[in-house]
């Protein structure tokens, strides 16, 4: 076994100890407050029983499966040590092959944060692995974007990218307004996406 694995699921079981006993460690950032404490209980409450994707697995984001109670939820990354902090359903793989493992228009939610611009960076695996999103995204089925609008982390920008123009822009679950910075500091800025729904 990789010794990365080793340490990281070492990790996330002292983590998950902590968790039981009510000691959460996680970031505490104005960004992370506001996703865990606004925008993912108001996606849970969107999706219901849906199918939920998480893409970008880390030691703070192990207890994001619980935030969709009702949902069947899958985690996606391309490093196979984070399979640890994944949810019971993880796919170890690259975000541009998400066809590869999830049926079309099967998911009713995707949360891709803290990936566009760390590790996903070249135009043509932004636009590969966005286009392979709306292909999954159900009519009608929603994408949180989150990035850092800053260099040189944003060097290919949503508004750059040609799949996303498949997708209408909506509001960000839990907010009444389509795009946030929710962090000065590094300009970290989440965006919501819909696909259209299809026609009768």
């Amino acid at each position: 076994m990789p010794a990365r694995l080793k340490t990281y699921r070492a990790v996330a079981n002292l983590l998950g100890a902590l968790d039981a006993l009510g000691w959460r460690v996680g970031y505490r950032y104005g960004d992370r407050q506001l996703l865990e404490g606004v925008i993912l209980p108001s996606l849970a409450a969107d999706v219901g029983a849906g199918h939920v994707l998480l893409v970008g697995c880390a030691w703070y984001t192990r207890d994001y499966p619980e935030f969709f109670t009702r949902a069947r939820v899958s985690t996606l990354d391309v490093d196979p040590a984070k399979s640890p902090f994944g949810s019971r359903r993880h796919v170890v793989a690259d975000m541009t092959a998400l066809e590869r493992h999830f049926a079309p228009a099967s998911l009713d939610a995707v949360v891709c944060n803290g990936v566009l611009g760390w590790g996903l960076d070249s135009p043509g695996d932004i636009d590969t692995a966005f286009a392979s999103t709306v292909a999954c995204l159900r009519p009608g089925g929603q994408l949180l974007l989150g990035w850092n609008d800053i260099p040189p982390y944003n060097a290919v920008p949503p508004d750059a990218v040609t799949a996303l123009e498949a997708l209408h822009p909506d509001t960000i679950p839990g907010l009444d307004q389509h795009s946030v910075i929710a962090l000065e500091r590094n300009q970290h800025c989440y965006q919501a996406f819909r696909k259209p729904e299809a026609r009768s």
